[in-house]
């Protein structure tokens, strides 16, 4: 997209980056990233501004940050500048990059279809060339989507690694921090950042889950799966031994309770303005069972200790990232909520388990980036990231559907 013409560069900008959080800031001329440039999805506290959330009462009654979270001062004093705050789902309830209020960004990899969410602001920034990383969150697949959609490289970490102080919660026991590149480089560059130095590592313990690339669309699964079994040495392993939607029955009532215990209130303030979507998102939650909640919390936990237990300290899980090629960018809101369901069965896995995943560009299929996703056991980002760096560019040495 380097190459794209003016005119088309700056509406791809106009798009990604918000007025109201557009100046550049800078608060070190010196550090490991001095050289490169990020984005920051508007859920991220930036002292001076404001945050919208994605939703335009929250921007006009939101109060100014006073002091910037923690998650953006680390590329902050490691030199880097932050080029603006980017646009993101309403409330981060969106899997696609469509907000009413504020437009839908734009896909630099495949420009009549949504860029995927709700990082999507940084995901387009960062595809496009006008930022070198993006910082976004990842609840059920917020990071690892459009990294999917776009082309690029995203990492959601461990749950509780990075601290979330100044972001905002939308579900506090799946959400986390992750960032976007455009190569695996620069993801090491800033993932080292947050946690050190990156060994060398040995080749790891590979494991294909066989029946996850079943969920997605003949052609994608059918694309992903001989990549995956080309990456080494690997057996095939059952992710849903009870089904695709036990998973998904533990994943639902869990995320949409947190959503309603910290975003309902808020939501249902007499006089609010919300999206079609995320109006339906907000009544949904409201309506969920307790007694739902309250079985699904040991039933996550068996499901994170078989996953542990299964990946150990040398392991790396290989899933496809998303079922289907991007939506278009005009879909109506009932596909975009039969997409997000079945997409959540491959995502909601490491949302659950609280596991580090980072997704990688692997294929083309009709002009559409695909991604194919890795997942490690807790604090294994290193793992991931060496993995990654060895694997090389799988578009460069692949030919393209």
């Amino acid at each position: 997209m380097h190459g794209a013409a003016p005119e088309r560069l700056a509406e791809i900008e106009r798009l990604a980056f918000l007025e109201h959080g557009r100046a550049g800031l800078r608060l070190r001329d010196e550090g490991p990233l001095a050289d490169l440039s990020f984005a920051v999805k508007d859920l991220f506290d930036v002292a001076g501004y404001r945050s919208s959330w994605g939703n335009p009462d929250q921007l006009r009654d939101g109060d100014v940050a006073v002091a910037t979270a923690p998650a953006v001062l680390a590329p902050l004093m490691a030199g880097a500048r932050m080029a603006g705050k980017t646009a993101t789902d309403e409330l981060a309830c969106g899997m696609f990059g469509m907000n009413p209020h504020f437009g839908i960004p734009i896909n630099p990899a495949a420009p009549d279809r949504a860029p995927g969410g709700s990082s999507s602001g940084s995901a387009s920034a960062v595809a496009a060339g006008l930022a070198d990383f993006g910082l976004g969150t990842d609840t059920g697949g917020s990071i690892r989507v459009p990294a999917s959609f776009c082309g690029l490289y995203g990492l959601r970490t461990t749950h509780g690694r990075v601290s979330v102080a100044g972001v905002m919660p939308m579900a506090p026991s799946f959400d986390t921090v992750g960032w976007l590149t455009r190569d695996i480089a620069t993801m090491r560059r800033v993932t080292e950042v947050y946690f050190g130095p990156i060994a060398a590592a040995p080749s790891p313990r590979l494991m294909i889950a066989r029946d996850a690339f079943d969920i997605p669309e003949l052609a994608i699964g059918a694309a992903l799966l001989p990549i995956a079994r080309s990456l080494g040495a690997a057996s095939e392993i059952t992710l849903y031994p009870d089904g695709v939607g036990a998973v998904l029955d533990i994943f639902r009532p869990l995320q949409l309770h947190d959503l309603y215990a910290t975003l309902g209130g808020w939501a249902t303030r007499p006089g609010r303005r919300l999206s079609q979507a995320v109006g339906e998102r907000i009544a949904l939650a409201s309506r969920t069972d307790p007694a739902l909640v309250a079985a699904a919390m040991p039933r996550r936990e068996a499901l994170t200790q078989r996953l542990v237990d299964l990946l150990g300290d040398d392991g790396i899980l290989v899933i496809p990232t998303a079922h289907d090629l991007p939506p278009l960018r005009d879909a109506p809101v009932s596909a975009q909520v039969e997409f997000r369901e079945k997409t959540l069965a491959l995502t909601c896995v490491a949302s659950l388990t609280r596991l580090p995943q980072i997704a990688i560009p692997a294929t083309v299929i009709d002009g559409c980036p695909v991604g194919l996703s890795l997942v490690a056991g807790p604090r294994g980002e290193a793992r991931l990231l060496a993995f990654a760096e060895a694997l090389g560019n799988l578009l460069a040495d692949r030919p393209r559907p």
